[in-house]
């Protein structure tokens, strides 16, 4: 479904708002590539993935988030979100859900390369293998992963603890996320595909920032992270997931 001329106003008003942080480096780069995901096929069709579901019918793998270490790390590391609003500076600004959208993303990104739901080697491979580590420690340069280091509550401790330099980064951020979130609108996708795509670009503004041992969230994590999320929409992450998970030493137990 095509934009009509109602929702193309609301984007024109969306950049007028946005560009009030011109100044911000990278600023036009940054919205020529959000504003590239407007017509893209790929990212409209990754928001219709949930209406039929994720796994396929023979597909019974389970597995304890307990008992897969990185993912264990980052739920003793991180809050979970219970609390009936999300408003920094008075709440977190990540939480464990936000880590579970990122992984929502990569399994919307592996189903539409792909063409199918996942299989039991798909979900295994996203969830054992490494490519989850890669964005969290890499972000942009998750492709070209360098040494992973070993799976620590310290670390997402220090995600919890983040906050945003100022106002005017947490503002730059939100003008950039409703103009995307009008995207999906637009197309009348999924409700939740928004706010998961929120919820997984704000863990990557984290992460960016740890990353260049910052505690705050400045104007250069929020590019990082929404250019790390607009290239997930564009690139065939399985070649990824499967290299993560040639790495898998075999530390996982199935007897849950």
């Amino acid at each position: 479904m095509k934009f009509n001329e109602d929702y193309n106003d609301i984007i024109e008003e969306d950049l007028e708002k946005l560009s009030k942080f011109d100044h911000v480096e990278c600023f036009d780069i940054l919205v020529e590539e959000i504003m590239a995901l407007k017509d893209n096929e790929q990212f409209i069709q990754m928001g219709e993935i949930p209406k039929t579901g994720f796994v396929k019918k023979e597909n019974n793998w389970k597995f304890s988030e307990d008992k897969v270490p990185f993912i264990n790390a980052a739920k003793k590391g991180l809050s979970t979100f219970n609390q009936r609003i999300y408003y920094p500076p008075l709440t977190k600004v990540i939480y464990y859900k936000f880590f579970k959208a990122l992984y929502t993303i990569i399994q919307l990104n592996y189903m539409y390369y792909s063409g199918e739901k996942l299989s039991e080697d798909d979900y295994k491979s996203i969830i054992l293998g490494d490519v989850g580590a890669y964005l969290t420690y890499f972000v942009e340069d998750f492709q070209n992963p360098g040494e992973i280091p070993k799976p620590s509550q310290n670390f997402f401790k220090g995600l919890k603890n983040i906050k945003y330099d100022s106002k005017e980064v947490e503002n730059f951020n939100n003008r950039i996320y409703w103009l995307l979130a009008d995207f999906v609108t637009g197309y009348d996708s999924v409700d939740n595909y928004g706010r998961t795509i929120g919820f997984a670009v704000t863990y990557l503004m984290g992460c960016s920032a740890l990353k260049r041992n910052h505690d705050v969230i400045v104007y250069d994590d929020v590019v990082t992270a929404y250019l790390t999320i607009c290239k997930l929409f564009k690139i065939d992450i399985r070649p990824l997931v499967k290299k993560g998970y040639e790495n898998y030493d075999g530390y996982y137990s199935d007897k849950i």
